[in-house]
């Protein structure tokens, strides 16, 4: 196994053990590695010895936790493996400039992103794995992307704005012509997407990505052009590609049928009984239910609309369609629609489609459905284009 693999690994253990105090020992025990050289391998690949990973991993975790649930500041430190209060506060402030207490506070009721959470942990792993990447700036990136076409890259414009993400371009980044930017969602490899309008932009980027062992990374391509260079490039370098479409509604008005026996509303704070029983009965997991918990108290993303579908009274098909707003940018990600097994699970799905379009449209916003695969599934794009969402880009995930 590779070095780079067996760092992967122990990345792996740290992130499954955060609540853990993981001694050296125990982290290169896990990955295989001896331990005379492998706190320098380790720093190699990431910038950070395996216990500073470790130490920021926790305290990017116990972050999340002031933010997401009601527990003490003691009951935090505890949980994380700090011996009192006081340590875990020192490790805290030196950290996030504030106290855990100061953070609580300025952070209650906003929506929870990686912008204050991470400390880029993999994004450094992944700069230091390609030097010849300039870093930019991310209103640069922005500029770019509504200048050439905010409906192919409206996804992008998000991406880049909710999560921890760094801008990175092979040429030069004040003129920005074509870049990457990797995104850090606090895991082993950061999300990778390159940005150029044509082929020949791209190429360079993928003939530097291939030098890695295990390349992955997309590109949002236009649905109407064929890069037939790039795609014998892929090929000779034995990559894989994992095609999915980003689905927008444009337009302003959509017709919401009525079906006998069902009926559709927002959901609110009153329902939670009835989403922990869809949970129960295998429409959504636990996560879903934590999401729209933490939106009605106040505490997740104010963007967040959750909705229901009820069959006599019994949820039986759910959304969670989320507001992003970036400069003039207002678009909805419908994301999931998840039921249960019934016989009008069909038509809750088309009423629950229609609804949360409709409801989007009035709301002044445009609608995506970032990623839809080639099949029959509620996120397929058969479905997408029978309710009215038009392909804009053709997603490309490419891997070994």
């Amino acid at each position: 196994m590779e070095n780079k693999n067996l760092i992967d690994k122990a990345i792996g253990f740290i992130q499954k053990n955060p609540k853990d105090n993981l001694s050296l020992q125990s982290i290169a025990d896990n990955a295989g590695f001896s331990l005379t050289y492998f706190d320098a391998i380790f720093r190699q690949h990431t910038g950070y010895s395996p216990v500073e990973y470790s130490r920021i991993y926790k305290l990017t975790r116990s972050a999340l936790e002031l933010r997401r649930t009601q527990k003490t500041v003691l009951e935090i430190a505890l949980d994380f493996g700090y011996a009192s209060p006081e340590s875990f506060t020192r490790a805290f402030k030196n950290f996030y400039s504030i106290t855990p207490s100061e953070y609580r506070e300025k952070y209650s009721g906003e929506a929870v992103t990686w912008h204050d959470l991470s400390g880029k942990i993999a994004i450094s792993h992944f700069r230091r794995s390609f030097p010849e990447l300039n870093i930019s700036d991310i209103d640069l990136a922005l500029d770019f992307c509504f200048t050439h076409n905010p409906l192919k890259y409206a996804e992008d414009i998000v991406g880049m704005t909710v999560a921890e993400s760094e801008i990175l371009t092979l040429g030069n980044p004040e003129t920005l012509e074509h870049f990457i930017y990797v995104s850090d969602y606090n895991s082993v490899e950061p999300a990778v997407m390159i940005i150029c309008e044509n082929e020949e932009d791209a190429l360079p980027y993928l003939r530097l990505f291939a030098k890695h062992a295990n390349p992955r990374f997309s590109i949002r391509r236009s649905v109407d052009k064929e890069w037939e260079i790039f795609d014998a490039e892929v090929a000779k370098l034995g990559l894989t590609c994992r095609y999915g479409y980003d689905m927008i509604y444009p337009n302003d008005s959509i017709s919401v049928p009525e079906y006998g026996g069902l009926s559709i509303r927002l959901l609110t704070a009153e329902d939670m009984t009835q989403v922990k029983a869809f949970k129960q009965n295998g429409g959504c997991a636990e996560c879903h239910v934590g999401a729209i918990q933490i939106c009605f108290d106040g505490k997740g993303n104010a963007g967040m609309k959750p909705m229901g579908v009820f069959e006599n009274g019994e949820l039986i098909c759910l959304a969670m369609p989320t507001l992003d707003q970036i400069r003039e940018l207002r678009k909805y990600d419908i994301g999931a629609i998840f039921t249960i097994n019934t016989n009008k699970e069909g038509e809750s799905i088309d009423l629950m489609w229609r609804y949360a379009v409709d409801y989007c449209l009035k709301n002044n916003a445009m609608i995506g459905n970032s990623n839809a695969d080639e099949d029959d599934s509620p996120l397929g794009v058969e479905t997408c284009e029978r309710i009215g969402l038009v392909k804009v880009a053709r997603n490309c995930i490419y891997r070994k």
